[in-house]
């Protein structure tokens, strides 16, 4: 039986006549549509739309592009079946319509895509988050470095190999020890923002493995829910993932 959810059984808006905000997946085989969600680009144009009502000269100031620009965004994607018009404001002059997107939930299908390889969908789509991730560090890191001459990587080890290669924009204050302060430790202070950028190897046992996954995912949970309209904006990026035995990738 197909499951009422399920990529098979879901309702595109063309055949539907109206947003499938059912539960179901929105099924995007148009490759023009599909383009919109697997383009990271284009995909931040309608992003502000989902699932909530909009005018155009908001999400253009909330973007910081035209409101020409933005409308005719507005206006490809409710072609494509991606947005729809909920209410008409009457206003002297022209009247301003609001927009929200066709369905809470879409699913692209790889094969509708440009995509060569699940890599090329990945970089191009999912990995946008990546390139912010670094932009947001470079410029954090250039605030905090009074001293030029100290910015730079650090590493460090002992007798059981290399547990320490980070870039910082000063020196750490006390050398690292394994079980003691890292090198990152100096930026837990009140004086620096709220930021963290490690990425470390670690030997778990699969039961290990499965608890530190669920634990990220609940940390993630928790944290987001204190999220408040007038917050300091933060970017967070969550990472686990099993290498190959045979990786290349150095061991520590």
């Amino acid at each position: 039986m197909t499951r009422p959810d399920s990529p098979s059984s879901a309702v595109s808006p063309e055949a539907s006549g109206a947003p499938t905000d059912s539960g179901g997946w929105q099924r995007l085989d148009d490759p023009a549509a599909a383009r919109v969600l697997a383009d990271a680009y284009t995909r931040q144009f309608f992003e502000p739309f989902i699932y909530r009502e909009r005018r155009v000269s908001d999400v253009a100031r909330e973007l910081g592009v035209s409101t020409n620009a933005m409308l005719y965004r507005a206006r490809q994607f409710q072609r494509l079946g991606l947005l729809v018009v909920t209410r008409t404001e009457a206003r002297a002059g022209r009247a301003v319509q609001h927009y929200r997107a066709s369905s809470r939930r879409y699913f692209v299908p790889f094969a509708a895509t440009d995509a060569a390889t699940v890599q090329a969908l990945y970089e191009e789509s999912l990995d946008n988050s990546r390139r912010s991730v670094l932009d947001a560090l470079t410029r954090a890191w250039g605030e905090l470095a009074d001293d030029p001459r100290w910015f730079g990587l650090y590493t460090a080890g002992d007798e059981r190999g290399l547990h320490s290669h980070v870039l910082l924009p000063f020196p750490p204050p006390q050398p690292p020890s394994r079980g003691g302060a890292g090198l990152l430790d100096a930026l837990l202070g009140d004086a620096f923002p709220a930021l963290w950028d490690n990425t470390t190897h670690l030997h778990l046992r699969p039961e290990d493995a499965k608890a530190l996954q669920r634990e990220l995912r609940d940390l993630h949970r928790r944290f987001k829910a204190l999220s408040v309209p007038d917050g300091e904006r933060h970017l967070l990026r969550l990472t686990l993932v099993p290498l190959p035995t045979d990786s290349s990738l150095p061991r520590e």
